[in-house]
């Protein structure tokens, strides 16, 4: 496939840019290594990316894991490419608040994401600070003091833009099983989401995204779609599809035509299908499985592909920050932007 270059920031690396992208003010963001004749320095360079971030398309999205297994580069987030609409922190993320300004100002979100078997806690538990009021976990039991305590942590405190919900076997327990799903993800709708309550709102003055995100594409149980997805629809932004061809993954599908179901099971204009990044290559061009790399990124193409056929909300990459290891840095996610938006 022919390559063409994205925007990208950050110190050593070449500089990539969107190339022939045209406005309702038919502005276009040229090539910056100077054969458009625009650079980024450009007075309307960051307008113009603005309005594609703001523009009706389909989103590209990926998780930077910082786990300590890919270089500390890979999870800057002053290298995420600027065509990238958003990003989610997974074990732990980059520290230097400067950088996540820097992201931002390019209109590109920056979301928490939490297993709630981790992180949660019911109202009046011990782990509940807000209140003497301690009280026995039950069914009936809420978790309004821990919503509001990661808005205030994330959005209030450190200026993020969401809220990414973990919704697999495994990811919930403690404080929150499974068996309270519902009530976590209610609470969570009162501060993150289309529906948060009056006032609830990011330092840009938008209602913060709550993603919905999930492995599960099946009706019943506790974690059925029909069950906390369906009757609270309303309540997410996005809904992150887990179909992984590759490595550690519940989905059973191997092709795009086995995403069909999905379109019924969620809002399509809401559904970001998901590669698995953790079958990209390292940098010494190593892979957790032979052939993974060029698999997960075929893949990754492909589910762009159907994407843009079927008009949903668009794809992404679980730890998209190996895709750094890529010549150039990023190609995988590059090209996947491209497929689906291919005025860039």
């Amino acid at each position: 496939m022919k390559t063409k270059p994205f925007i990208n920031l950050g110190k050593g690396l070449l500089i990539l840019v969107i190339s022939t992208i045209f406005f309702s003010s038919c502005k276009k963001i040229t090539d910056g290594t100077g054969s458009g004749g625009g650079t980024k320095s450009d007075a309307d360079y960051l307008k113009n990316l603005l309005a594609y971030k703001s523009s009706a398309h389909q989103i590209y999205l990926g998780y930077l894991v910082a786990d300590g297994n890919d270089p500390a580069a890979a999870t800057s987030m002053l290298n995420v490419p600027d065509s990238v609409d958003i990003v989610i922190a997974f074990a732990g993320w980059d520290k230097d608040a400067s950088h996540w300004k820097t992201l931002q100002a390019k209109g590109t979100k920056i979301l928490t994401c939490t297993f709630p078997g981790n992180d949660a806690f019911y109202d009046g538990s011990a782990k509940d600070t807000t209140t003497t009021q301690k009280t026995s976990l039950s069914s009936a039991s809420t978790y309004d003091h821990w919503a509001k305590a990661m808005y205030d942590k994330f959005i209030t405190g450190m200026g993020w833009d969401g809220i990414d919900v973990d919704i697999e076997t495994g990811t919930f327990g403690g404080d929150a099983p499974a068996s309270n799903a519902k009530a976590v993800l209610q609470s969570v709708a009162k501060y993150f989401g289309p529906n948060a309550l009056t006032g609830n709102l990011t330092k840009a003055g938008q209602k913060p995204i709550f993603i919905y995100d999930t492995d599960v594409d099946v009706a019943g149980g506790s974690l059925g779609y029909n069950t906390i997805y369906t009757p609270f629809k309303s309540n997410y932004t996005y809904v992150n599809f887990q179909s992984y061809v590759g490595g550690s993954r519940r989905w059973g599908g191997s092709t795009t035509a086995d995403l069909t179901p999905l379109l019924n099971m969620f809002d399509k204009t809401k559904l970001i299908v998901l590669t698995n990044g953790d079958e990209f290559k390292y940098p010494n061009g190593s892979e957790d499985t032979p052939g993974g790399d060029a698999k997960a990124t075929k893949w990754l193409w492909n589910i762009a592909g159907w994407a843009k056929t079927n008009k949903t909300g668009g794809v992404g990459a679980y730890r998209m920050s190996r895709d750094y290891n890529h010549t150039p840095v990023f190609n995988s996610s590059r090209q996947a932007i491209q497929i689906m938006n291919p005025h860039l």
